[in-house]
């Protein structure tokens, strides 16, 4: 299993820790589109701990329904004690891409029963990657600026 790196890690950690008790939060920081941060699922056995779910999203509208450009969904497991900066101690790993105006859906973890069951190695690789990049972009582009 691929985890982000080091500066994503931090990234997507200030992003869920905005949350605070929330299960969702929409940044906005135009000129660029609105981003989601949704609390989607917890209590999933994981080999590293026990897990929550997230899922990162930019949206649009087009005719009347919402599309993801995109979305790419996470499992974490974090053994920081509170919101303490001690990163090393979460772990962040991709397990959905989706791209709605291509219709692309792509998941490359299994989960059953509450639990991480397997995943493709290739795909899991190949979002983590992706994850990486568009979360430096997502400090770039300013985002960080607006959650506190």
């Amino acid at each position: 299993m691929e985890f982000l790196n080091k500066s994503a890690t931090i990234i997507f950690i200030k992003l869920i820790d905005s949350l605070k008790d929330g299960e969702h939060r929409k940044i906005e920081n135009k000129p660029f589109m609105p981003l989601t941060i949704e609390h989607i699922g917890k209590g999933i056995n994981t080999p590293w701990g026990t897990a929550n779910l997230y899922s990162l999203c930019h949206y649009y509208e087009q005719n009347g329904d919402l599309m993801q450009d995109p979305e790419v969904c996470f499992i974490v497991t974090d053994e920081r004690n509170g919101f303490t900066a001690d990163y090393e101690k979460v772990k962040v790993a991709p397990y959905l891409f989706r791209q709605a105006n291509l219709g692309f859906y792509e998941e490359c973890v299994r989960m059953l029963n509450g639990s991480l069951t397997t995943f493709h190695r290739k795909k899991q690789l190949d979002h983590t990657e992706f994850a990486n990049d568009w979360l430096i972009n997502i400090q770039s582009q300013g985002f960080l600026k607006h959650i506190l």
